[in-house]
């Protein structure tokens, strides 16, 4: 099944968005779906289309079987402090796979200070805007004037941690770049991934 899959969305079978869940057990032939939200739990059908938010395989929909509802306390709670609910998920059908992680690119708009070392040895800060991300790096803005080959690092922020990036600089046309990245780590890697990820999910919700 997954490997990495901590959110999912669920959708009407005509593609209406309903909720958005968390996953316990995804490896497992039957997930548990939480609900934050009695409310929403009251949408959902039976049958129902689910987008699952999977790290390594990208995002993954499926038709699937859901059956009954448990009320959950203890761990499974998290941060909420409060009863929520788990409802049983079987696959019934893989839909599709809409992208890979290094394949999955989404639109931006992240103001960023890149810095680097000119060529004389002199630490140097240059404002930018990435308007793009992948997994692989990024598309971005910047009034500078960057020689391709150049490595840069800035600070990217997300709601699940920061790091410092670094980027080669592959080209550039009229003050717009792009860059790869560059020596990352897996940790790194993984925070970009599931930022792209997340940011899909948030593009199909209000589709």
């Amino acid at each position: 099944m997954f490997k990495e899959c901590e959110k999912a969305c669920i959708y009407s079978l005509d593609n209406v968005f309903l909720a958005e869940v968390r996953v316990l057990d995804g490896e497992q032939e039957e997930m548990g779906l939480i609900f934050d939200q009695e409310e929403d739990m009251d949408k959902v059908n039976t049958e129902s289309i689910v987008v699952f938010y999977d790290a390594i395989q990208g995002l993954v929909t499926c038709k699937c079987s859901l059956s009954g509802r448990l009320k959950v306390t203890g761990d499974e709670v998290g941060e909420l402090g409060r009863a929520i609910y788990k409802v049983p998920c079987r696959i019934v059908e893989h839909i599709c796979v809409e992208q890979r992680r290094k394949d999955l690119k989404v639109r931006v708009s992240l103001l960023v200070e890149l810095e680097g070392v000119d060529h004389e040895g002199n630490s140097i800060h240059v404002p930018a805007k990435i308007k793009d991300i992948s997994a692989g790096g990024i598309g971005f803005e910047s009034e500078a004037e960057l020689t391709q080959g150049d490595v840069y690092s800035f600070l990217f922020k997300t709601s699940t941690g920061s790091s410092m990036l670094k980027v080669s600089i592959l080209w550039g046309e009229s003050y717009r770049y792009g860059g790869r990245f560059f020596d990352q780590t897996s940790f790194q890697e993984s925070l970009v991934r599931k930022f792209t990820f997340q940011e899909q999910l948030k593009n199909r919700k209000v589709q």
